[in-house]
């Protein structure tokens, strides 16, 4: 053990006396490292997030669409799904009827996240909210998924019946329209038309990309979206946003899925013409998209520990033959050659060790600055990551270090003693 400590303590002098040449041997590994904690970090604080967002909507929420998929997709929708006959309001009304369902509403959607999309304007004495999204549903709502607000109230039957002009606000457009100020009865216009604002959503998780569609919503009667904007009605259909009883939720599906096939004439050998998504399953895709990244860009920084792992080794091979005098000298007074063989080990160990240490110290710092300067981009150090990147550093030390170590316990003492 006295031997073992020794040969630490001559390895990290070593280092010391050639810091810039050590750095430089190790910069693979603590570019490597280092990128393995902070990737690690942000596709853990994704996966976090998503759970997070899963949670927002509820664990009993299902959606009823005519596609088949509500999550993000990377393609368009089939010819047979954008053939499909829209969902109803009637297909509403007769879900929510059915036992194992608290309460299902339209949602007509005007607007799309993407940067892409047609970007709708909603305003305030001047003042513009970027990317509105409106969502027209029914006044069950707060019923049907979870709606905190901050401030004011949500809209009424009554005013649903009446198809009145009022919107309840996310909290991301209620900030860019009003800032400090109190929006309750205030009158906004989307797209032109005046709406009379009830209430401010507060704000929920940050979005995986940033901010949410829910942030930027703004929650109007269905009737009232529906007067203006028939022709989306006729062209996408609605989708149903249901909430199961508890425990109930596979249930639930069941009993959606063959009330929609009856209502829309599906033969027992036919496939369903439209879709049931959770909120697990929407998300889900994003999952996907972490861990394709993670099995991407992981490997990838692979290619700098290799590449440190031989520059180590290049320096441990100079180091032997620089030193051959020393270790013709330790084996003239008695060093075995597995002692030689151990000290150079331990000391390519030491040496990718400092480096791994200084790039786990460069991730999580990436990883603080992620959050402090960068909150829409989720990052978590897993302690499994910190683990990975200590254990790769000493495995690359061990290994960079074999051959070197051989041929130094392989050379003869007489032929070192007399090396210049």
């Amino acid at each position: 053990m006295q031997q073992f400590i020794e040969n630490i303590l001559l390895a990290i002098a070593n280092v010391l006396d050639n810091k810039t040449r050590s750095l430089l041997t190790v910069l693979g590994v603590l570019v490597g490292t280092a990128t393995v904690i902070a990737v690690s970090s942000v596709l853990t604080g994704l996966k976090d997030r998503t759970a997070q967002l899963a949670e927002q909507v509820g664990p009993n929420v299902l959606y009823v669409s005519k596609f088949d998929n509500l999550g993000p997709r990377f393609t368009r929708p089939s010819a047979e799904e954008r053939q499909r006959k829209p969902i109803t309001v009637d297909d509403v009304g007769a879900i929510n009827e059915l036992p194992s369902v608290v309460a299902a509403s339209p949602q007509l959607t005007i607007g799309s996240f993407g940067p892409s999309a047609t970007q709708y304007i909603a305003k305030y004495k001047g003042q513009e909210a970027t990317r509105p999204i409106a969502f027209g549903v029914w006044a069950n709502y707060p019923d049907v998924r979870k709606i905190n607000l901050r401030l004011g109230r949500f809209f009424t039957s009554e005013e649903q019946e009446r198809r009145m002009n009022v919107v309840v606000l996310g909290p991301v457009i209620a900030d860019q329209l009003f800032g400090d100020k109190n929006p309750i009865d205030e009158e906004i216009e989307f797209e032109g038309q005046p709406y009379r604002v009830l209430g401010v959503v507060e704000k929920g998780p940050t979005g995986i990309f940033g901010d949410t569609p829910e942030d930027r919503q703004l929650i109007i009667p269905f009737g009232t979206l529906e007067k203006r904007y028939g022709d989306v009605i006729r062209d996408r259909g609605i989708t149903v946003i249901t909430h199961a009883r508890d425990g109930q939720l596979s249930r639930m599906t069941d009993q959606i899925t063959e009330l929609m096939r009856r209502r829309r004439n599906v033969r027992y050998n036919q496939p369903n013409n439209f879709g049931i998504s959770t909120p697990d399953a929407i998300f889900a895709t994003f999952d996907s998209i972490t861990t394709i990244l993670g099995l991407v860009v992981v490997p990838l920084s692979g290619i700098s520990l290799l590449v440190g792992g031989i520059g180590v080794m290049n320096i441990m091979l100079v180091s032997v033959t620089e030193r051959t005098k020393e270790i013709g000298v330790r084996r003239a007074i008695g060093a075995r050659r597995r002692d030689v063989l151990t000290q150079f080990l331990i000391e390519a160990v030491v040496l990718t060790v400092c480096g791994g240490l200084i790039g786990i110290i460069i991730g999580l710092l990436i990883s603080l600055a992620l959050n402090r300067f960068a909150p829409s981009v989720p990052s978590v150090v897993p302690i499994w990551a910190v683990l990975a990147g200590f254990s790769i550093s000493v495995a690359v030390g061990l290994a960079s270090g074999v051959l070197p170590a051989l041929r130094a316990s392989h050379l003869d003492p007489s032929e070192a003693l007399r090396y210049e």
